[in-house]
């Protein structure tokens, strides 16, 4: 599966941007630190997408974030 689309997820604490839910963050936060990543699928417009997101933890400037790639299924 190629990976086509990147996905950053900005997570800074009271700051959530719209439709993203506490609990969503929660639980990618709690699978990171188990398993060092997150699988993931998001529902598109253009259908269900997978993929893995690593936390990575603030720098200086910077706001506490998951990223990764995601990709379609292969048609098989």
């Amino acid at each position: 599966m190629q990976q086509n689309k990147r996905l950053t997820i900005l997570a800074e604490a009271g700051h959530l941007p719209k439709g993203t839910l506490q609990s969503d963050i929660d639980a990618l936060h709690d699978d990171c630190q188990t398993h060092g990543r997150c699988d993931v699928q998001v529902n598109t417009q253009h259908g269900l997408m997978h993929g893995t997101l690593v936390e990575k933890k603030p720098l200086k400037f910077s706001l506490w974030q998951f990223e990764g790639h995601l990709s379609f299924p292969a048609r098989g």
